[in-house]
């Protein structure tokens, strides 16, 4: 079969230039010259007629192309159909998104789908054995739209074209697709009957995709449903078009200088039991400078603290992921003004805040178990302390604990006895009260500190308590510093 004896085929049956080039299994830049690829396939180029006037409304311009538009894409890759895309992107609010890049996704009614696969069967029609049954004889539509079609989009935006750039969702739709509907389920339960009582399977566009080929159709039971070849109707309709801005990553580190703050929002039975939480002032002051709806925004630390322990010393990493941004970038001086404002609160201190990339969230949780923590805490012994019992506890090398999971946390922690490592231990005597010692630990992150020291009834092993051999309670506990060097150190004082 030669390429011109294709193209004679379907220009006869009116397939537009672009999808020709599709069953000729055009690729990459192909597309773009048409004259010059026909020519390189040793074709003979004719160009199609020139578009219709933009004035034109989108009624008037269906009912002229209607007879002449292509059977395969339903003018999909028409001059028209692009300029009226393009249009009406510009008239949506892509221009209130700070981005240089966009994604584009077309939703495409399976009237197409099925056009493809009528013309496979005309083509075997026509062809016999030299086309194939199993594997379709034309560029797929997602590809072909990807080569032609989102070129052209970012040509006209000036933009790159990136995964995590503006998601245009382009929604397009057919007047005869629920017609097509009804006969694609209608041929669906002939061609892949299903045993009595069993779930029947939806025809979606992966079912058409994956099954749907003359080797396992029948050309007969297929035309009693469609028409070989297609032919000619309406153009496809554009329905609506819809922006999602990308998903963005604001890191920092916050500090935690109030003992009655829980990390997430605190609720029992129905009811809060802590007015505020770090994700919730962290949240409600960075999210709206990039979003109108901060309730999809993800919180992510390194680690947490109980709701009576401060966290102090540089802070613990954070990053907040927050989708359909309106913003790639944090200027330094938005970023003071959102530290300024958590400062307000007096109960949380923010710093280093800036945007990260996707990449770096590995920080936050690799080696989870493996970093190291630093703690003091105040404790009191039932008898005061000596030198002996200093001396136990003045551990520089460090010891290995068993600890089994807590029993504050078992309600949303499983039932374990885990191996941690406690790196070292120093403890100093408070200096007005004998009874009172404050312990510098440093420990492996996902230790449980309050069971180190007070051992929980033996659940914990060695404790504290057991190491000195007698009780004793926890008064209050610090984080002093977290094993970890992220996000980078920036200050945002110093305005640019």
């Amino acid at each position: 079969m030669l390429n011109q004896e294709l193209v004679d085929f379907l220009k006869g049956l009116g397939v537009c230039s672009i999808c020709q080039l599709r069953y000729l299994k055009a690729r990459g830049n192909e597309y773009k010259d048409l004259k010059e690829s026909f020519e390189k396939l040793n074709v003979k180029y004719e160009p199609e007629l020139a578009p219709m006037e933009e004035s034109e409304d989108s009624e008037t311009i269906c009912k002229k192309v209607k007879h002449g538009s292509c059977p395969c894409c339903l003018g999909l890759f028409s001059q028209n159909f692009q300029s009226q895309l393009i249009q009406s992107i510009f008239q949506t609010d892509i221009h209130k998104f700070e981005c240089n890049d966009i994604v584009v996704a077309i939703s495409m009614p399976m009237i197409v789908q099925t056009r493809q696969l009528a013309m496979w069967y005309a083509l075997l029609d026509k062809f016999g054995n030299k086309i194939d049954k199993e594997r379709a004889p034309d560029v797929p539509l997602k590809e072909a739209i990807k080569l032609i079609i989102n070129p052209i989009i970012c040509k006209e935006l000036n933009k790159g074209y990136d995964a995590n750039g503006i998601m245009i969702n382009i929604h397009v739709s057919h007047s005869s697709e629920e017609d097509n509907l009804t006969k694609l389920k209608q041929l669906h339960d002939r061609a892949f009957p299903t045993a009595p009582n069993s779930k029947r399977q939806v025809v979606s566009r992966g079912v058409l995709d994956k099954q749907y080929m003359p080797k396992r159709i029948k050309d007969t039971l297929f035309k009693e449903y469609f028409t070989v070849p297609p032919q000619a109707d309406d153009i496809l309709k554009l329905d609506a078009i819809e922006m999602t801005g990308p998903t963005v990553f604001v890191a920092g580190r916050y500090r935690k200088i109030s003992r009655e703050l829980s990390h997430t929002p605190w609720v029992l039975n129905g009811k809060r039991v802590m007015e505020d939480s770090i994700e919730e002032i962290i949240i409600r002051t960075v999210a709206p400078y990039f979003c109108k709806d901060t309730s999809r925004v993800i919180f992510m630390s390194s680690g947490r603290e109980d709701v009576d322990v401060r966290c102090l010393g540089k802070g613990r990493p954070f990053v907040l992921e927050i989708p359909n941004s309106v913003h790639t970038t944090l200027p330094v001086k938005e970023a003071h003004r959102m530290e300024c404002e958590i400062d307000k609160s007096c109960k949380l201190s923010v710093r280093n805040l800036q945007m990260v990339q996707r990449e770096e969230l590995v920080h936050i949780k690799s080696g989870e178990e493996q970093k190291k923590k630093y703690y003091r805490a105040l404790c009191k012994l039932r008898d005061p302390a000596t030198a002996e019992i200093l001396k136990k506890l003045d551990l520089p090398e460090g010891f290995q604990i068993q600890q089994k999971t807590p029993i504050r946390v078992l309600h949303r922690r499983p039932l374990h006895t885990r191996p941690r490592m406690i790196y070292s231990m120093k403890a100093w005597v408070h200096k007005d009260n004998l009874k009172v010692l404050v312990i510098d630990v440093v420990s492996q992150a996902g230790t449980y500190i309050k069971e180190l020291v007070h051992g929980e009834f033996g659940r914990t092993t060695p404790s504290v308590s057991s190491l000195v051999g007698q009780p004793v309670d926890i008064l209050a506990l610090d984080v002093m510093a977290i094993d970890l060097d992220w996000p980078k150190e920036v200050d945002n004082s110093l305005l640019e």
